[in-house]
């Protein structure tokens, strides 16, 4: 897991690959994972050799704050925004959560969750939120 340019060993913040954040829990196909430096962020690239990873990322209040699926080049290729203001599409208001297609949060697409990621955001706030039971 790591920023910009982390497959080179490097990211575009000078930090090792793999330091950038760590696993707070494992359950089926998604890593629970919380950022090392400050605000949360979600991971740009994974090396990940399972391809159907998803990556669940906790902010500092402990909760759930992005959910993520790459592509099979291992680049972010989607973003669930499970809390934070809503954005604006053509005039038309799309509430949190709300879903980005594609790798660059400020230039992709913006939409309400279908059912296909409404499925995905459910099973990972109940694992994450039933990790103690």
């Amino acid at each position: 897991m790591g920023g910009r340019g982390a497959a080179s060993g490097i990211s575009d913040k000078g930090r090792k690959y793999g330091t950038e954040y760590h696993s707070v829990l494992v359950k089926d196909n998604i890593k629970f994972v919380k950022y090392n430096f400050g605000n949360t962020t979600v991971p740009l690239e994974t090396m990940s050799a399972d391809k159907r990873r998803i990556y669940a990322t906790i902010n500092n209040q402990g909760k759930v704050k992005f959910i993520t699926g790459y592509s099979k080049n291992g680049k972010l290729a989607w973003q669930i925004d499970v809390s934070g203001k809503a954005h604006y599409v053509d005039g038309k208001r799309i509430n949190t959560p709300h879903i980005h297609i594609g790798n660059d949060h400020v230039n992709t697409k913006v939409k309400s969750l279908n059912k296909r990621y409404r499925k995905i955001l459910h099973k990972a706030q109940e694992a994450w939120y039933n990790r103690n039971s």
